[in-house]
């Protein structure tokens, strides 16, 4: 296995659990312990993971913190994938779509059916990217105030713009989702513009992967019950399958 795809790994499973020791590591991948040191010391420099003498963690883990984007497209990408495919089947010829910033969401635009108008409104760069390379598409962007760790526009005037709009349909990316607490986000700032983005649409599809459930964040911007559908992969849990029934809401 390469050092990229093993790193990758790592940081899928530090996602997941929080922590890992070098032993639970050397054992899975079969590597030297000074293999899995390097590694570790690799994704404490680029990705923010904090090493320990035996093993790593992800930093605060419980209260769910923000790690950049760049970190979050290397997790979990085959589900994210699916995911993404799943969610691109439900947009149709003519729509108005709004799409937050996420690892997930900005995959949506790449599995697109064959279409010849839509339009898609968005804070986040990457998928402003995405979107302008595609012929068909009629970009909003409203911008504002840039932040590098999410490549995404806040402030004011992304809201204020926000609130004049109306989309048939929000996909909603999240860091974490609970029973409890709905879909929260690390990010003070980033909590009205995702409340926003609920708001002025008309369908409204929570997008995430398996390991996004469980975790509580700082700002609650929805309740679960708001959403018209969870797009999800094969692993969602099953008090989320039985809430999602109770309140009629699609699981994709």
């Amino acid at each position: 296995m390469l050092p990229i795809e093993r790193r990758r790994r790592i940081l899928e499973l530090l996602s997941k659990n929080g922590t890992i020791t070098v032993a639970e590591l050397v054992e899975k991948f079969d590597v030297g312990e000074a293999t899995i040191r390097r590694d570790l010391r690799y994704l404490e420099k680029n990705y923010g993971v904090v090493v320990t003498y035996g093993g790593a963690h992800l930093p605060h883990y419980g209260m769910l913190q923000e790690f950049p984007l760049t970190q979050k497209t290397l997790i979990n990408t085959e589900q994210k994938n699916l995911i993404a495919k799943k969610a691109a089947a439900l947009v149709q010829e003519g729509d108005s779509i709004a799409l937050n910033a996420g690892s997930t969401v900005e995959l949506i635009l790449d599995y697109l059916p064959k279409l010849t108008a839509l339009t898609v409104v968005t804070l986040s760069l990457n998928v402003a990217v995405r979107a302008a390379k595609i012929p068909y598409v009629n970009l909003v962007l409203p911008g504002g105030v840039f932040r590098r760790t999410s490549y995404e526009f806040c402030g004011s005037h992304a809201e204020h713009f926000l609130s004049t709009l109306s989309v048939d349909k929000a996909f909603i990316g999240a860091s974490a989702v609970s029973l409890e607490k709905g879909v929260t986000h690390p990010v003070l700032e980033e909590v009205p513009l995702n409340r926003l983005m609920m708001e002025i649409a008309r369908e409204k599809y929570l997008v995430v992967d398996s390991s996004k459930f469980g975790r509580v964040a700082f700002g609650q911007f929805a309740r679960l019950e708001e959403f018209t559908g969870f797009i999800v992969d094969d692993d969602f849990p099953a008090d989320m399958r039985a809430y999602a029934a109770a309140h009629d809401i699609k699981v994709i």
